[in-house]
């Protein structure tokens, strides 16, 4: 079921990419949020008959985030939505990868790194985000800048190889969409976003399976 599953969730989220470039705007709707119902099935296929708390917090990270996906969609600007939404994804995922048994330190320079790229990254974004919204939005971006290094450190403190690469990617992922959106236009945004943005839910979803 794994295997088949797996690929579905490839076809669909290629089949998505294709929708993004042709403007097909029926089946964007279906595919995105299609992709992400698929990669939760995965996580509730990989459970078990006894699922961990670690289990559950993964799998309402990912009901978050297709939510989150919903409201960035939306032809009206549902933003703020889309961003709680998420925020609220990332702190499931936190709050599972500190479940993982066996977890431990962070090395000081690892945090270091981390909350360097967070401010350099927050700094460069904070005018097109006061533009776009004033101090509201930059807050909330803020907020949200902070929940997902945090995410990240976790995913570090989890040691699992799979949780780290998937944290990574989902960090590069909303890193190139918050740099389309407010600071100048990537031509192979799409690709740049989604490709990352679903490996690293599909990492995530997977890592049940040996939890």
């Amino acid at each position: 079921m794994l295997l088949s599953l797996s690929i579905l969730t490839m076809l669909l989220g290629i089949f998505y990419l294709y929708s993004a470039e042709k403007q097909l705007a029926k089946w964007m709707y279906l595919l995105k949020p299609g992709t992400m119902v698929i990669i939760i099935l995965v996580a509730l296929w990989g459970m078990g008959d006894l699922p961990s708390s670690f289990s559950w917090w993964i799998v309402a990270g990912l009901v978050f985030s297709i939510l989150g996906d919903i409201f960035l969609m939306l032809p009206k600007d549902r933003f703020i939505y889309g961003l709680v939404s998420f925020l609220i994804g990332h702190v499931c995922y936190v709050v599972a990868f500190l479940y993982v048994p066996g977890g431990g330190e962070v090395k000081i320079w690892l945090t270091g790194a981390l909350l360097f790229t967070a401010i350099f990254y927050l700094v460069k974004l904070s005018k097109g985000v006061f533009q776009s919204g004033g101090i509201p939005l930059l807050l909330a971006v803020t907020a949200y800048v902070a929940i997902i290094t945090s995410m990240v450190w976790a995913a570090f403190y989890s040691q699992q190889p799979m949780i780290v690469a998937g944290a990574i990617l989902f960090f590069f992922s909303d890193a190139i969409l918050a740099w389309d959106r407010f600071i100048g236009k990537l031509t192979y945004r799409n690709y740049l976003v989604m490709i990352p943005y679903y490996l690293a839910q599909y990492l995530f979803a997977v890592s049940l399976y040996w939890m």
